[in-house]
């Protein structure tokens, strides 16, 4: 028999390619099957905290969310007062001393008055 044109070398090569073929297709489906570990969902804890506010930066608080209904979107007194201290927190320590120093200074204590 001649060795070029032998079916059986040819139909074992194929074979061969066809297992190889098939065990990659087995590696790959059991890659994709396992579960996927989920991601951490990162949570910041919530704080209660209550202070008091004089009149006048209370009525303010009322007048911004006011304008933030005007514009078209709904704030919460939380959400500016929060959006307040991130503004804060970016200023150069001279401007924010000048912010800090044209306030009324208050009694601190749960039940201070004007």
């Amino acid at each position: 028999m001649n060795k070029k044109h032998d079916p059986l070398s040819g139909l074992d090569r194929s074979l061969q390619a066809e297992t190889k073929a098939v065990n990659q297709r087995f590696r790959d489906a059991d890659r994709f099957a396992q579960p996927r570990r989920p991601k951490p969902v990162v949570r910041t804890a919530t704080v209660r905290d209550t202070f008091s506010f004089p009149q006048p930066d209370h009525e303010l608080l009322s007048e911004l969310q006011g304008r933030c209904l005007a514009d078209g979107f709904i704030a919460s007194k939380s959400e500016l007062v929060r959006a307040g201290l991130h503004s804060l927190a970016r200023m150069r320590p001279q401007v924010l001393r000048q912010a800090l120093e044209v306030l009324e200074k208050l009694k601190p204590g749960p039940r201070s008055r004007l």
